[in-house]
């Protein structure tokens, strides 16, 4: 038996946490025993319970010695022999936590994120995160992009890197979506209008002012927005939503408990952000055969192809974005057969199952290393 112990930064909703939901409920339990760390800020904190698993609060998006403590007698109390880190604040803690009890370290990056330190500090960043490399078994890159933009900055040797691509189940959120759908109706919504959706933490990155930009510049009153989700940047687009006059054709609906539930209501989906790793909340869109119109960044590249299951725009062109929709928005016939393409796509190259058996691999054969 291969003790795991799974590492957040967070238990909101996103790519982590939602990758260790996967991995705890299809990880041979014959082989590996699985415990989920982290701090409990968010709705998946309550589902790793949920799940029967292990489950231990510990503030790791905090600097400091209490979480790094914290983590260590997790280590030792529960015989942990590899420690999958999340995050940056995980990624620190459980990583030197790792080397301090002689576990393994695994560590995943769901998107390299440093241009959002002021400038003098990003080369501090990356040297710590290359330091941190030295002790890790392997450095997981959640696609192609992503690890090719880590060989560019040397954050790990290559002999330490792996890319395990991000997975959906698509049968699963199929059963969820039709057993539970969102009624239009219940997100405060018409049903005359035409719905843009997008799910995402209310985050700079994620360049969610840049798509109320796009709705501005669209100028169809037939239209309407509707964002999923909630974070540091809430206030600030509700101040943007209503100075523009759009307050009743946007809709924010905060996180909900399931958000691929709310893709029957919508007509096209849109990501509109500044850099991802490999987007989930993508992936579930295609999967649940929506068109998709997104940016041109790294991580989108890696899912959308452009023209044939959806479209991409430069990052931060609010005009590109809005003409982008409207091509889309005048043409259900070409929406429709980029839905089926996409659909198709998930299911051919974002598989569940690819997913958790390479982790397995790499968690054998880092657990072999360390004994």
């Amino acid at each position: 038996m291969i003790r795991v112990l799974e590492l957040l930064t967070t238990t909101a909703p996103g790519g982590g946490p939602r990758q260790v939901y996967d991995l705890a409920r299809c990880l041979p339990r014959s082989e590996f025993e699985v415990a989920v760390a982290g701090p409990r800020d968010g709705p998946f904190f309550d589902r790793f319970r949920a799940l029967g698993l292990t489950v231990a609060e510990v503030p790791t998006g905090r600097l400091g010695p209490r979480p790094l403590l914290a983590t260590v007698r997790l280590i030792r109390r529960l015989g942990i022999e590899v420690v999958h880190t999340h995050g940056k604040g995980a990624g620190l803690h459980g990583r030197l936590a790792a080397r301090w009890t002689g576990a393994a370290a695994v560590h995943t990056f769901h998107g390299i994120h440093y241009e959002s330190y002021r400038r003098p500090l990003q080369p501090l960043y990356l040297g710590l995160e290359r330091r941190l490399a030295c002790w890790t078994h392997t450095v997981i890159h959640v696609s192609p992009t992503q690890e090719a933009e880590a060989r560019r900055l040397g954050l790990a040797a290559p002999d330490r890197l792996a890319t395990v691509i991000n997975g959906v189940d698509l049968d699963e959120q199929d059963r969820r979506v039709t057993a539970s759908p969102l009624a239009r109706a219940r997100l405060g919504l018409g049903p005359d209008v035409a719905v843009l959706g997008s799910v995402a933490r209310f985050d700079p990155v994620k360049g969610l002012d840049a798509l109320v930009g796009a709705l501005q510049f669209l100028n169809r009153p037939g239209v309407a927005l509707l964002l999923v989700g909630d974070g540091p940047e809430a206030e600030r687009l509700r101040r943007q939503v209503a100075a523009a006059g759009l307050g009743e054709r946007v809709v924010f609906a905060g996180w909900l408990d399931d958000p691929a539930r709310v893709h029957p209501a919508l007509d096209l989906y849109v990501a509109a952000s500044l850099k991802e790793g490999l987007p989930l909340a993508v992936l579930e869109a295609m999967g649940a055969g929506l068109a998709v119109v997104a940016t041109d960044v790294p991580g989108h590249r890696d899912v959308v192809k452009d023209g044939e299951t959806g479209l991409l725009v430069a990052p931060g062109d609010e005009r590109a974005l809005a003409a982008a929709i409207g091509a889309l928005l005048d043409d259900p016939e070409r929406r429709r057969r980029m839905g089926r393409a996409g659909r198709a796509r998930v299911g051919r190259d974002f598989a569940i199952r690819p997913m958790i058996e390479k982790t397995a691999e790499i968690y054998r054969a880092a657990a072999a290393s360390h004994r």
